[in-house]
């Protein structure tokens, strides 16, 4: 498993110090001594100045740094979230000014352990600030995936309710169309059904009255025939009592004799006409009419002059009308041979 960047942090800068011994010489004590260092060495050496941090009584920062570390992941780990001026660090801090004290350390040893302790104070703020970070983090993070998922569950919830939506609308536009479509066929057949009934009622009349028509066609037939007989009766009837009284009268006498263009001349016929009772011995005359003035005459011919030429192209041949070819006169009349 990675460790944590706050892990990572706290390993890169555990070894180092500020203070103002030479690096080097720092990194040489540091490795040499141990827990039981003797506090009996002189004054001039310069591992001395750094004798109170190798001493039993005092907890060097890697531990306290450690110490702290786990004690902040299990108040976080608990809900419970502390200040770095926590009661726990007061005690702390006066124990470790109790241990000073009893050590008897010289301005700069103190100036020095006092720089140490400000070093880790710091450190173990700058972590507390990455631990506060880091679950800041991991709650937004966690957070995030909640409204994520939130969300996805909305998502869903709303696709499930929009598919039965759909599917309910579907099924009622189905139902609806269904319904309209039976609606219909009943309204077709009720239809079907008043037009069948009209029919056969239009064809019911129809029939009496064809039958009213035949009946009433042959009982005219019927007088017609009727009249036609008493017609024909009566004829028959008064032809034979014309035939009976014919026989009783006289017959008139046939003429032999006729006109034949103004002459007389023998011809028998039985239907000619008789010989005239009367005529007229002077012949027809023309009735005199005086001529008119030579202003009317020239008004006349200008006239004649403005007719059109289709009224002067037919010319009746009077002669040829007054003239017949053979024409019998009997009694007068003109019969055609």
């Amino acid at each position: 498993m990675s460790c944590s960047p706050v892990n990572k942090r706290l390993s890169d800068s555990a070894p180092s110090r500020s203070h103002s011994t030479p690096h080097g010489l720092v990194k040489t004590e540091r490795r040499a001594p141990s827990r039981g260092h003797d506090l009996s060495v002189s004054a001039d050496s310069t591992s001395s100045l750094l004798s109170p941090i190798y001493h039993e009584s005092y907890e060097s920062d890697v531990e306290d740094v450690t110490s702290d570390l786990q004690r902040l992941k299990d108040n976080n780990a608990a809900g419970k979230h502390r200040a770095p001026g926590t009661p726990e660090k007061g005690r702390h801090s006066q124990t470790e000014e109790h241990s000073m004290e009893n050590l008897n350390l010289t301005p700069w040893e103190a100036w020095l352990l006092h720089k140490e302790k400000e070093g880790r104070i710091e450190l173990q703020r700058k972590i507390s600030e990455e631990l506060k970070q880091e679950e800041e983090r991991l709650k937004e993070q966690r957070q995030k995936e909640m409204k994520k998922k939130l969300a996805e569950e909305q998502r869903k919830e709303w696709v499930r309710k929009k598919k039965d939506q759909e599917q309910k609308e579907r099924d009622e536009r189905l139902l609806k169309e269904q319904q309209d479509k039976e609606a219909e066929e009943l309204r077709r057949i009720s239809v079907q059904e008043k037009a069948n009934e009209k029919f056969e009622e239009w064809l019911r009349k129809k029939k009496v009255e064809e039958q009213e028509r035949k009946k009433k066609e042959k009982e005219e037939e019927e007088k017609f025939q009727a009249a036609q007989r008493d017609k024909k009766d009566k004829a028959s009837k008064v032809f034979k009592e014309w035939l009976e009284q014919a026989k009783d009268k006289p017959r008139p006498t046939l003429n032999s004799y006729g006109y034949v263009n103004g002459k007389l001349t023998g011809y028998y016929d039985a239907s000619s006409y008789p010989a005239p009772g009367f005529y007229n011995p002077i012949p027809w005359k023309p009735i005199h009419i005086p001529p008119p003035p030579k202003e009317a005459t020239k008004n006349l011919s200008a006239k004649k002059k403005k007719r059109p030429v289709s009224s002067q192209l037919y010319r009746p041949n009077v002669r040829s009308l007054s003239k017949p070819k053979d024409n019998l006169h009997v009694g007068g009349g003109i019969v055609k041979r």
